[in-house]
Order: structure tokens, then C-alpha cells, then sequence
């Protein structure tokens, strides 16, 4: 996973109208650079003496975004050496990065980041806490995570609370998971409007993890999750109904299922490859929609492009029986080597059953081509800090 990748939680601040991590005097620049409106936030910050090494920082930071990259490096280089903290994160950033031609220094960006949060500075905190989680520029710590990351959200800020709920669901060595911790974290940071918080707290409701069981309430969190931009929230949904247990009335559990389909489609073609993989169970089966192994074939396809294992397997399957209509045993035989590499627990009895199907030229061919598959994620890997979206009273 690449280290700037983990910083997003910092771009995230871009991304709220709150202001109070900056002094008075910075203020209205701050909101202004938050807002997208870099001309108005630079003619507010050169208005400030020069002096002011904070406001140094933000300078440097925007001539940065403008491509001015020398003297937008200078100023947080001056920034940082003047005592800034917002100067040391800055130029953390800079060394995580790459930025404007720097070479990325792992190890000089987390002394950075050290030296911002050790002086208050919460986007740091947020940072250092996140990179000690991931075991990213420095040893996996879910101590010092935990440290940062609650020092972060000391204020309520949404994004730090999402990680330390994050922080408090995962153990280490002594350390024990929280899910009690985690489910209220991720309540207070859904309610101030995080998407991926609503999400999480919707499973813990669902699941009774940390917190009590309330289906209801769950759904609610998790409609309120996939309509902010959560994908992911949707494949949960679907997994609510599909779980829920029969009743004697028929057209009920008919109805249970459609709404299992509904949420798996919604799911599937946002991208998320377990929602594709299930959907693709539904039409090979019947269940819930018509049987229709062409779009079995194709949403088996789609998942396996992205790396889903079982997809592969499937896939792999109906491209060497033909089941689709076209046999395609090149095909089908590397989606079975793909799959068995990935841990299919089936697939290599299934392929070596098959090696008799493919003359010796035509499985070297396919061996190739597994060689060279590289996954191909629908959904970002590394998205963009959510936009908040609190929700409606």
C-alpha cells in the first residue's frame, strides 16, 4: 500500500468548514484554502507578517498545489526550521510523498510527523496514530497508535474518531480489542457525518458486536452509509436479508429475497467483487431472478478480474464446460491456476481433471497469461478521504 496513501486522513481537514486547529489570524485564509478558493486564501496569507511561521506554512502549501514547487518548498522548509508545527507536518507531507521532486523519505516524514503531533498539532496526531496502526515508515505499535489517535480525536474531530474505533477493533500482543470502545467511536464519528463510521456502526448493530443488537437502527445506519457513498454498505444489506430466517408465508420470504437481489445489484455494479460474486451465485442458481448463466458468466468475469478467488474458480469453470454458450479452455484453465494460487481449495483437482482438454501448447498459453494477470480493482484502493455526510434528524 503505498505510505501516502495513508495520509489521507490530513486531505480530509481540506473537506470540513472547521477552523479551530489554526490560530484567529489564520482563520479565514485557512477556510478560504479549505473551500478550494487558493487565490482568496493566498492574498489573506501574504497579508500576515511575515513572521508568522504558520502562516508561512500554509503559503508554501498552497504555492505547492499552484506547481510554484521551489518556493512553496522553501517556505515550509522555512516554516518547519522556524518551529511550526503546521511548518513540521507540512513538510512530513512533502517527504511522504514526494512532493515537488523531494525524494520520499519514510523515516524523515514520521520524525516530522513526531515533531508536529509532540506540539499539539491533531492532523499529525491523526497521521502518526494511523501510520503506528498500518505499521507504515515505522513497526507496527497498536500502543502508540492508540496514544495518537486518541489524543486526535480529544475534540471530537470524525476522522480521528473513525480510526481509533478502527485502532480499538484490531488486538496485538497484549493489547485486547474494545469492540465497546469501537462501536461508540464509530457512533459519535457517524453522527457527525463520516460515511465509512456509519457503515461499521451498522454492522456492529447488526451483528450485536460491542453494542446491542438492533436490526432496525442498522439498516438505518447502512442506507445512510451506501447513499453517502459506501458501496460496500449495500453488500451488508443484502447479507442482512438474505439472513433473514424463512417464515410459513411464501410471498414474504419472495419478497426478502428481491430485496437481498436489489441491494447485491446495487453492490455489484458499484464494484464491490464479493456483491458480484453472490449476484452471480443468484442468476447461476435462479434464486431471486431468473437463471441466466450469461450473466452468471459475466459477473463470475467481473469479480475475477478483480481477484476474487471463489469468482475465479467459477469462472474458470463455466469458460471450460461451456456452460455460457462458448467454451474457451485457455481461458478457463488459467482462471483455474489464478484461483488455485489464490487458495481455492478446489480448483486444482478440477484443473488437472481438465489438462487432458488442452493440447500441451495451448496450457502453456494459459499458464502465461495467468503469469501475467495483475488484478484489476473496480473501486479505488486507496479512495479519497470520505466527504462528511451527517444525517438528516
Amino acid at each position: 500500500m503505498p505510505f501516502a496513501a495513508l495520509l489521507a486522513a490530513t486531505v480530509a481537514h481540506a473537506q470540513s468548514n472547521d477552523t479551530s486547529d489554526v490560530s484567529p489570524a489564520l482563520r479565514a485564509a485557512v477556510a478560504a484554502y479549505r473551500a478550494g478558493n487558493l487565490a482568496a486564501a493566498e492574498s489573506s496569507l501574504r497579508a500576515l507578517p511575515p513572521a508568522d511561521a504558520d502562516a508561512v506554512a500554509w503559503l508554501g502549501a498552497i504555492l505547492l498545489e499552484r506547481g510554484l514547487q521551489r518556493e512553496g518548498l522553501r517556505l515550509i522548509q522555512q516554516s518547519a526550521d522556524a518551529g511550526s508545527a503546521e511548518g513540521a507536518h507540512r513538510l512530513a507531507l512533502v517527504f511522504a510523498q514526494g512532493d515537488g521532486g523531494t525524494p520520499r523519505n519514510e523515516a524523515r516524514a514520521v520524525e516530522l510527523f513526531e515533531r508536529a503531533a509532540e506540539k499539539g498539532h491533531r492532523r499529525a496526531q491523526l497521521n502518526l496514530g494511523t501510520l503506528y496502526l498500518r505499521g507504515q515508515g515505522v513497526p507496527r505499535d497498536l500502543v502508540q497508535a492508540r496514544a495518537w489517535l486518541e489524543k486526535a480525536a480529544v475534540n471530537g474531530d470524525p476522522y480521528a474518531l473513525y480510526v481509533l474505533g478502527r485502532a480499538m477493533e484490531e488486538s496485538m500482543g497484549p493489547v485486547s480489542a474494545d469492540p465497546v470502545r469501537a462501536a461508540n467511536l464509530y457512533r459519535q464519528a457517524a453522527e457527525k457525518g463520516h460515511p465509512l463510521a456509519a457503515l461499521r456502526y451498522g454492522l456492529a448493530l447488526a451483528d450485536g458486536v460491542g453494542i446491542k443488537r438492533d436490526v432496525v437502527a442498522s439498516q438505518r445506519w447502512l442506507i445512510h452509509a451506501q447513499q453517502s457513498g459506501v458501496p460496500e454498505a449495500a453488500l451488508a444489506l443484502g447479507d442482512m436479508a438474505a439472513r433473514t430466517p424463512a417464515s410459513r408465508d411464501k410471498a414474504m420470504n419472495e419478497k426478502t429475497l428481491q430485496t437481498a437481489i436489489t441491494w447485491l445489484e446495487v453492490a455489484a455494479r458499484a464494484g464491490v467483487p464479493s456483491a458480484q460474486f453472490k449476484l452471480a451465485n443468484a442468476y447461476y442458481a435462479g434464486a431471486g431472478v431468473t437463471r441466466d448463466l450469461q450473466q452468471a458468466q459475466l459477473w463470475y468475469g467481473r469479480a475475477a478480474q478483480q481477484g476474487q478467488t471463489e469468482a475465479q474458480n467459477a469462472f474458470g469453470i463455466m469458460l471450460m464446460n461451456g456452460a455460457a454458450g462458448t467454451a474457451d479452455p485457455v481461458e478457463g484453465y488459467k482462471w483455474l491456476l489464478l484461483a488455485e494460487r489464490g487458495g481455492h481449495p478446489e480448483s486444482r483437482t478440477i484443473r488437472e481433471k481438465s489438462v487432458d482438454q488442452l493440447p500441451d501448447r495451448d496450457r502453456k498459453r494459459a499458464e502465461a497469461l495467468a503469469q501475467k494477470f495483475t488484478p484489476a480493482p473496480e473501486l479505488p484502493i486507496d479512495p479519497a478521504p470520505p466527504r462528511l455526510n451527517p444525517p438528516k434528524p
